[in-house]
């Protein structure tokens, strides 16, 4: 491609400590040849007005088709770009605004992409539709206006958006997006219209509870479990909802998809992610990521990010899985990026030509000149073939220049004991799919029993005993004093009657009446997995990571206490029975500002830090997977 670029601008290749701005003042195609024949005291800027987001947009888009084969379509393009950016496409190039779009790492509106297989070459356009002066929510009223527009002027079907539309209105003033629209073109029928929300619009610990309300509300009532347990397996602190996608149509192929970022993720933990995915082909994931990022152990300087597609029918798991490794994070320079896909390309039998030229015809610069024009590379798996997609920034605000990339190794977490702990406290458990969904339907005394049964089978039974092993195997006395206060308190403050596990007891008797009239192994493995993972974490030879165990669940055991004190309270149970939530709950509250005072004495003393991170970390994950189980038991 050498002989190709020699037309293109010729930026310095010897800074690399820092971004170079494009002079957006110039048409793409004409900056190259006036800044090459510029004198001293001209300024081009002031013969050529800077191009609008949409004149930008427009030239790309040629290019682009005139390189793949779509030129027969470069009308109906055009065209349908025009009707995507209303919102925003007279606005000129350099002009700034407040808001940062996240749709392309420039901060465009709008980026393309490319997916090619052996059969075809899709051209794929996404975009943000914005307010006039964009903010979160008039981003979102944009959005919806622009969905009116595409009902009434393309082949486009709004019902399911509408169904699941309140799950999605944005109020979380953190969140990078609120809707944004895609259009995939093909070179032989009409366009698609695809549109994508955000989970984490409203919080960002509600984004797995929406996802499975939306599951559920269009009809996937038996998804979740699939996603949650191999998709998400990590839990929430590191497999996180990022994005929700809806084909815009009404025939039975459309698809729903769901989107995770994996935070620090190894190759391998993304292989067994994709597993839930029925097209999913061992060795496929883990080949792709060593061709993207050779040498990566873990994608922790930006994380990858899989997405799962499911079509009517596909009721308990996804029909397929597609893999996304931001390339440009992990590369000096797009030379290197396209040497890595030309290989993969060769060896998997995929165009290489098209690519080739796609990439000729939108580089403004020498590929070694910058990177981030190539942001991501996708990978799914069609039948017998691979399907690879290559996003493209169409870097009208930004070039990034070339760096050095070192392979990264798995990290832990910087943060103190006391801010995790915090987090904790601050994001409850309760936001996990099934207390939602339990909160959300009528009340169920029988979902209830199985919620008690587990809770004795894999916490209650054991926690004093537990907690009686890290005591006497922690040598810092003031760690020793909290946790054996707590353990007093447990054990009834020396009244064998008030111990709170017989009166848990007592009310778990209370809801004999309604326990299952076939009780399987199943339906108590949730308790049985929770009980060896807690029995592990509690007896670990380092009483650091006990500790860390500790105080998680005392954190969790508080807001435990909430969500079925809320339960409890929706049922006909006679209140004498209901003395133990009461009691637990009056000494959680208490319990909540000890653990806090033992979270910062841990960050200030000579201890274990990292042992009581770990036993944090392991502990949340494991009541998650918890949860995860008691969603299978009782709605499945």
């Amino acid at each position: 491609m050498t002989s190709s670029e020699s037309k293109y601008v010729s930026l310095n290749q010897s800074d690399t400590s820092a971004n170079l701005l494009v002079n957006s003042t110039l048409p793409v195609k004409e900056r190259g040849s006036i800044e090459q024949f510029s004198q001293p005291g001209f300024e081009p800027e002031k013969l050529v007005p800077a191009p609008t987001y949409v004149e930008c947009g427009i030239e790309k888009l040629t290019a682009l088709c005139n390189a793949v084969g779509l030129n027969a379509q470069l009308d109906r393009v055009i065209h349908v770009f025009r009707a995507l950016t209303t919102s925003w496409g007279d606005r000129r190039i350099g002009e700034t605004t407040t808001w940062r779009s996240d749709v392309s790492d420039d901060c465009a509106p709008f980026e393309f992409s490319l997916a090619l297989d052996p059969q075809q070459t899709e051209l794929r356009v996404l975009i943000e539709a914005q307010g006039s002066d964009p903010t979160l929510q008039s981003n979102w009223q944009a959005g919806l206006d622009l969905n009116q527009h595409l009902a009434a002027n393309f082949n486009v079907s709004l019902d399911r958006f509408e169904q699941i539309a309140d799950l999605f209105a944005p109020t979380n003033p953190e969140a990078k997006f609120s809707m944004w629209h895609a259009v995939c073109f093909y070179p032989d029928k009409e366009p698609a219209f695809k549109l994508y929300l955000n989970p984490q619009a409203q919080s960002p610990s509600r984004s797995a509870a929406v996802i499975e309300e939306s599951l559920v509300r269009l009809g996937f009532t038996h998804a979740w479990p699939t996603l949650a347990e191999t998709a998400a397996q990590r839990g929430p602190d590191k497999d996180q909802f990022v994005y929700f996608s809806l084909d815009l149509a009404a025939h039975d192929r459309a698809r729903v998809k769901v989107y995770l970022r994996h935070q620090d993720a190894t190759p391998a933990e993304l292989e067994s992610a994709l597993s839930a995915a029925r097209n999913y082909v061992p060795g496929d994931a883990i080949e792709f990521c060593q061709a993207m990022a050779p040498g990566q152990t873990s994608f922790s300087k930006k994380s990858a990010i899989t997405c799962f597609s499911l079509i009517a029918g596909d009721d308990e798991s996804p029909s397929s899985g597609t893999l996304y490794i931001p390339v440009s994070n992990y590369a000096p320079d797009d030379r290197v990026v396209c040497d890595r896909l030309d290989l993969y390309f060769i060896q998997h039998s995929l165009p290489v030509f098209t690519y080739h030229s796609a990439i000729r015809s939108l580089a403004i610069r020498p590929l070694e000149a910058g990177i981030g024009m190539q942001s991501y590379t996708s990978f799914r798996r069609e039948k017998q073939h691979q399907r690879v997609a290559v996003y493209l920034n169409p870097e009208a605000n930004l070039i990034k220049s070339p760096k050095i990339v070192a392979t990264s190794q798995l990290t832990l977490s910087l943060q103190s004991i006391e801010e995790t702990t915090r987090h904790y406290k601050d994001n409850s458990v309760e936001s996990h799919p099934f207390f939602q969904r339990l909160h959300r339907e009528p009340a169920n005394l029988t979902s209830l029993w199985l919620l008690f049964a587990n809770f004795q089978e894999g916490i209650v039974s054991h926690f004093t005993r537990r907690l009686a092993l890290v005591v006497a195997h922690i040598d810092d006395e003031h760690i020793r004093c909290i946790l054996a206060k707590q353990l007093n308190e447990e054990l009834g403050n020396g009244d064998v009657s008030q111990i709170h596990r017989k009166i848990f007891d007592r009310l778990t008797l209370a809801l004999e009446p309604y326990k299952p009239q076939l009780i399987t192994t199943e339906m108590l493995l949730p308790g049985h997995k929770l009980s060896q993972s807690l029995e592990a974490l509690y007896s670990d030879p380092n009483p650091y990571i006990g500790v860390g165990a500790a105080i998680l669940m005392e954190v969790r055991g508080e807001q435990r206490d909430e969500i079925v004190n809320k339960e409890l309270a929706r049922t006909t149970l006679d209140n004498s029975v209901l003395s133990w939530f009461y009691l637990h709950g009056e000494l959680e509250v208490g319990h909540a500002d000890e653990i806090m005072k033992l979270a910062h004495h841990i960050d200030d003393s000579n201890g274990d830090k990292a042992g009581v991170m770990q036993g944090l970390e392991l502990t949340s994950a494991a009541l998650w997977d918890f949860c995860n189980g008691m969603y299978r038991a009782c709605f499945l």
